[in-house]
């Protein structure tokens, strides 16, 4: 699934006999920090997150990636939404495996809540891309059972207990509509993250589109 367009107009089958029968599996929050150790653990995030400033220029997306990684799974403070938004970004762009960027949806489907307005759309974006992005690689099946829990979460907090009910909000919501829903996402990203980008957005845009000349010839 390509991020640098919009998706196509082909729906999704969302609507086909999916309601999630998955257990729900919450992450744990990560333990609160003493004191003792507050301030080895703020100059830990900062070197971090300049790791991330140094790998986004450097043009080292793995590295990149896996780091914003860490600043969104290991600290809690005040940067940790604008953490997980720029990992969702970086693993929608960066043709990264569809568990790693189902992953990262999944984290912050978590962190935002099974009854936020954004909820349902990354829901749909995580099945799209376990079906569709890098098919045939071994965790295929782990990406789709962790968008299908994703789906579980929300039915449970939004009270959706039928095949019929989760039809009808599927197609409430758009949700087989990728043109309607991915916008969505991506503003939703721009909201949490404002003007504080850590990586070169236009620097990978424009690996991006040297890859794919390259592809051409």
């Amino acid at each position: 699934m390509n991020f640098q367009q919009n998706s196509g107009s082909n729906s999704d089958d969302l609507n086909n006999n999916l309601l999630p029968k998955f257990s729900l599996e919450i992450l744990p929050d990560a333990p609160a920090e003493s004191a003792s150790t507050r301030l080895s653990s703020e100059e830990q995030w900062r070197q971090d997150r300049q790791a991330v400033i140094l790998f986004s220029q450097n043009g080292q997306w793995e590295e990149a990636l896996n780091r914003l990684k860490t600043l969104s799974t290991k600290y809690r403070n005040h940067h940790l939404y604008s953490a997980l938004a720029q990992r969702v970004w970086v693993a929608l762009k960066w043709q990264v495996p569809a568990s790693e960027a189902v992953l990262a949806l999944f984290h912050l489907l978590n962190t935002l809540g099974a009854k936020h307005e954004l909820a349902g759309p990354l829901a749909a974006l995580a099945h799209l891309l376990a079906k569709h992005r890098t098919p045939n690689h071994p965790d295929r099946e782990l990406a789709l059972g962790q968008a299908q829990q994703m789906f579980s979460l929300i039915c449970h907090h939004q009270l959706i207990e039928s095949d019929e009910a989760f039809q009808a909000w599927v197609q409430e919501n758009q949700l087989d509509q990728p043109d309607f829903y991915i916008p969505q996402i991506m503003n939703g990203l721009e909201v949490m993250v404002g003007e504080d980008w850590w990586i070169d957005r236009e620097a990978l845009q424009k690996s991006l589109e040297h890859d794919a000349i390259r592809e051409k010839n």
